[in-house]
């Protein structure tokens, strides 16, 4: 039986109950009062008992709950006083999940809106491993995540998830790094991504009526628009959005068949992560290691490309071979005189 908000709700009432100081014993009729007063909802008897069953045997949630029926008392109680669910020590998993999530969060903690909950699963991380006896390791990181040493724009990142919360429209300062003079653009903000160290607002543009996408380190002013109507896009969907996309560019029209040949060595690489979702072999010998994926063919493709240098080809399609080799011709000639 699946575990749903409601039961767990009321799973936690049961246990404030029996565990709780006053009442020894808890009858069915108490029980059930206590659960409308304090979760607001109302329950048959083969709902309860169902619920003391899953406290007692379910391997899902793991508790164990010393939950006996007295029939002098007639009630249910705790045969262990000191129990609680609240008590229960965490696994060995359930102390890496917390590491890790504590490493992630890290990355991030100058963000006020994470701040609080990063220091909070840092507390907990650092007090399960005292109690784990493991102190003498806790100042030693296993796990080091890829940061950027400056990323800017993150002060924006607070602002923008309320105005997505709230659909409220914003004025975004944007300086594009191609322009001299930073220009306004009025946006109802939509979803915030994250490329590669790099935030990014895609948002509707009121100018265009479209969804565009505006890089974090390249707005210079951020602006409330309350008179401004938020204009909704019921239709986005991100994952359907980049389904077809490497990075954040989004480019309009279908994806490619884009095809590559890898050196065999290179190839040990891409096989264990993968360029794209779509990503196929076609060919895997001595010879070459060569892929099919089947994606949009935009900025970040074409970097993605030429990071492999030497160690890749494209094959087809041939304007994304020409745009390539173009580009590999123009850094040849910065060496050439060499």
């Amino acid at each position: 039986m699946p575990l749903t908000k409601n039961m767990m709700a009321r799973v936690r009432v049961i246990d404030a109950c029996l565990g709780g100081p006053g009442t020894r014993y808890w009858s069915k009729e108490m029980l059930l009062a206590a659960i409308l007063e304090k979760a607001d909802i109302r329950v048959q008897e083969r709902t309860l008992l169902n619920d003391i069953y899953v406290m007692r045997y379910s391997t899902q949630l793991n508790y164990h709950a010393p939950i006996k029926y007295c029939q002098k008392g007639k009630g249910y109680h705790y045969t262990d006083p000191d129990y609680s669910i609240q008590k229960l020590p965490l696994s060995e998993s359930d102390i890496h999940s917390l590491e890790l999530a504590a490493a992630i969060l890290g990355q991030y903690k100058h963000v006020s809106t994470l701040a609080e909950f990063s220091a909070s699963i840092d507390k907990v991380v650092t007090l399960v491993n005292q109690l784990k006896k493991t102190e003498e390791n806790s100042g030693t990181p296993i796990i080091d995540f890829e940061k950027a040493p400056f990323s800017k724009g993150t002060e924006y990142l607070e602002p923008l998830l309320e105005s997505i919360k709230a659909q409220k429209v914003v004025e975004v300062l944007y300086h594009k790094f191609n322009e001299e003079k930073p220009d306004g653009r009025v946006v109802s903000p939509l979803l915030l991504k994250e490329y590669r160290n790099r935030w990014y607002l895609l948002g509707v543009s009121h100018e265009k009526e479209e969804i565009r996408t505006f890089g974090l380190d390249r707005i210079a002013a951020l602006l409330q628009r309350p008179e401004e109507k938020y204009k909704s896009s019921p239709s986005f969907d991100a994952d359907t959005y980049f389904r077809n996309t490497i990075g954040i560019s989004y480019e309009k029209g279908s994806a490619e068949e884009v095809v590559l040949s890898f050196t065999p060595f290179q190839g040990n690489y891409i096989k264990t992560q993968h360029l794209h979702a779509t990503q196929e072999i076609l060919a895997d010998n001595e010879q070459e290691f060569r892929i099919k994926i089947k994606v949009a063919v935009n900025y970040e493709l074409v970097s993605t490309i030429l990071g492999f240098g030497e160690d890749v080809e494209v094959i087809q399609p041939s304007h994304l071979r020409d745009r390539v080799f173009g580009k590999l011709r123009k850094s040849f000639k910065l060496y050439a005189s060499i």
